[in-house]
């Protein structure tokens, strides 16, 4: 079925490809691709992002917001100038990105329309190493979280109207992330259900988590930024959208655990604070805050259910919203915490 939305989309492409598959074996060529993709890959997923096609050295990717898709780009470049520290221009690697949005043709797996052949179109005027973002992505983007500068005003092939484009600049190596809703989650009784139930079972079970969380990030522009273990670290850019999507996963989670005679609950840490990332590497005050709060098992134990904490930060955030008596505070803690009451199953 063919659906119009609008679309944060990617367009990735090293430079010089063509070049390098007349210097090059065969096999190396394959390893170079395969390695290339799993690069990608991993760090599109990290980010919340959906590889659409690849097409040996290049990919389209979506994205659920110009921020995650700049958090991916930034990310790509990164990686790839420290992996290949004393190369020459010659030798290395070195990869253009472009971010546009827009309303796009989604259809059979595929996606078409005037603003996929304009990110194609500013792919084109785009060197390597660089990140450019079409006016529509720019105005999107949190200009307090990444540096840009207007690049020029360009006359493109196919595109009746002159083009402004946009790049990020990519001085800093370590980004920080202000004031973000920094959400943990923790799965409790992992250890006794996979030592008690068959592996598919365990396996079924994380799978299913899994894609929960990757849905409720997706519809509310969450980013994945890491899973260890049965735990996962997440950020949104506001906190209603953070609610809204635990909000989602208790119920799916509640009504997963009731179908399939389990006994695991989750246990969510929310704060709000700031994050700074360093290739994949995030660190910060305030995620130990979010994390902490996850991990208060033995002062609040729940069974069946899902336990949200949240920080006063998040409390002062909702004021005067649909969440504002949604949570009550809890005295047996050292800092000001408030565990969410109501909106049944939490």
């Amino acid at each position: 079925m063919a659906t119009i939305q609008s679309t944060v989309i990617v367009k990735t492409d090293i430079k010089g490809f063509t070049a390098k598959v007349g210097t090059l074996p065969e096999s190396e060529l394959g390893n170079l691709l395969s390695q290339h993709k799993i690069f990608v890959s991993e760090v599109v997923a990290q980010n919340g992002g959906t590889i659409i096609k690849g097409e040996g050295d290049s990919f389209w990717i979506t994205f659920p917001s110009v921020n995650a898709a700049t958090s991916a780009a930034v990310d790509m470049q990164k990686e790839l100038r420290v992996a290949q520290i004393g190369k020459n221009d010659d030798e290395r690697l070195a990869i253009r990105v472009v971010i546009g949005l827009g309303d796009v043709l989604h259809q059979d797996g595929d996606i078409f329309g005037d603003n996929v052949n304009l990110v194609a179109r500013i792919e084109s005027i785009t060197p390597p190493d660089e990140i450019y973002l079409s006016q529509t992505a720019w105005l999107a983007l949190n200009k307090a979280e990444v540096s840009t500068s207007f690049v020029g005003e360009f006359v493109l092939k196919g595109i009746k109207e002159p083009v402004f484009v946009y790049k990020i600049e990519q001085q800093q190596k370590t980004r920080i992330l202000k004031n973000r809703i920094i959400v943990f989650i923790d799965l409790s009784g992992i250890a006794r259900f996979w030592d008690t139930h068959p592996l598919e079972d365990s396996e079924n079970l994380l799978i299913h988590l899994d894609d929960i969380i990757k849905s409720i990030c997706e519809k509310n522009s969450g980013i994945i930024h890491f899973i260890m273990g049965d735990s996962y670290f997440l950020t949104f850019p506001e906190v209603s959208f953070a609610l809204t999507g635990i909000t989602n996963l208790a119920e799916h989670w509640v009504e997963f655990m009731q179908r399939s005679t389990i006994d695991c609950s989750l246990y969510v840490g929310i704060h709000k604070g700031d994050v700074s990332l360093l290739r994949s590497h995030v660190f910060g005050d305030d995620i130990t805050i979010a994390a902490s709060l996850a991990y208060q098992r033995s002062l609040l134990a729940v069974s069946g259910k899902t336990m949200v904490l949240v920080s006063s930060k998040i409390v002062e955030d909702i004021k005067g919203t649909k969440w504002e008596h949604s949570f009550t505070k809890v005295s047996n803690f050292e800092e000001e915490t408030f565990l969410m009451t109501s909106n049944s199953p939490i």
